[in-house]
């Protein structure tokens, strides 16, 4: 594959310039980001592979575990994991776009024949002819090899595999930090979420319970203004009916007192004349009462129909002129 060319803005650059160099650097960062899920994704299927880990999840095969909790067939699973182990990682970033099939069957060339390919632009050929070349190429490279494996120097051999084991060490600590990562903002999450929830069932509450404790304070506080105003009648009753009693004994005996004629117009006079100052007391029994239990509004609205009602009746005796 071709060199990627490198773009930058200049001084003089048109607002359309600097648009679309913004829409390229977005596309190579999703094309970063989707080779970057390529090789993680084949990372943890091969460490998932080579650690026996799916049988501790209950799978009896490592295609069971694909197929069944994945959801990908053990070939692609197997394509995934090829690509990690025989494609270097920097050919699977600019080739991502090619999709994990061409690259795995890239993975079956050596190293030279990698990048030669890869530089014809491997998204456009097709499978039957990536695969066409990696015949034609193979075949080349076995002739080739049965010519050099005796003239091959044995410390080559060991470099080279000093090489794969520094590229194993070092893929396996990128996995390593990418599971760490992804780990890392997993929980940050899920910690943000639980707060979120605590916080809303906190408000809703303490607000349930501010309404509950608003609505018993109000009830209370009616009821017991209701039992005030009750009791001030009853005891307003029961003091008329002893002031109603001990009146007409007081009438009888005044009128014996002052040797009335014991007429029965005098009598009823001084009986309807207590009757009268008890019902005035009465009344103001009552307007105490509501002021007591926090109505003011209403007893004082009650306290001048009284006033007002005594004025009215003294107008009306004759001579009189108010009070």
């Amino acid at each position: 594959m071709n060199e990627m060319q490198q773009l930058s803005l200049t001084p003089d650059g048109t607002p359309e310039q600097a648009q679309a160099v913004g829409l390229h650097y977005e596309i190579v960062a999703a094309a970063q980001a989707a080779a970057n899920s390529l090789l993680a994704l084949g990372r943890k299927l091969k460490q998932m592979r080579d650690t026996g880990g799916y049988k501790r999840l209950g799978f009896e095969t490592f295609a069971d575990y694909t197929e069944q909790a994945v959801g990908i067939r053990q070939r692609q699973a197997y394509n995934y994991i090829s690509v990690v182990e025989n494609v270097p990682a920097r050919l699977v970033e600019e080739n991502a776009a090619a999709g994990v099939t061409k690259l795995a069957l890239l993975g079956r060339m050596a190293p030279a024949d990698q990048r030669e390919v890869a530089g014809q632009d491997l998204a456009n050929i097709t499978v039957t002819e990536l695969k066409q070349i990696i015949e034609e190429k193979n075949g080349l490279a076995e002739q080739l090899s049965l010519l050099q494996e005796e003239t091959k120097p044995a410390a080559e051999a060991e470099s080279t595999e000093v090489d794969l084991d520094a590229l194993r060490a070092e893929a396996l600590e990128q996995a390593r930090a990418e599971v760490a990562d992804a780990h890392q903002k997993e929980l940050d999450s899920a910690l943000k979420a639980q707060a979120d929830r605590l916080a809303a069932d906190h408000a809703d509450d303490l607000r349930r319970n501010t309404e509950t404790t608003r609505r018993e304070v109000q009830e209370a506080a009616e009821q017991h203004a209701a039992e005030l105003v009750e009791q001030a009648a009853e005891n307003a009753r029961r003091k008329q009916a002893e002031k109603d009693s001990a009146a007409l004994e007081q009438a009888r005996k005044t009128a014996q007192k002052l040797q009335l004629s014991a007429s029965e117009e005098s009598i009823r006079f001084s009986v309807l004349f207590e009757q009268l100052q008890n019902a005035a007391q009465e009344m103001m029994d009552l307007v105490d009462a509501l002021t007591a239990a926090g109505r003011t509004e209403e007893a004082a609205r009650l306290r001048t129909a009284l006033a007002g009602a005594l004025q009215a009746l003294a107008g009306q005796l004759p001579g009189g002129a108010g009070v």
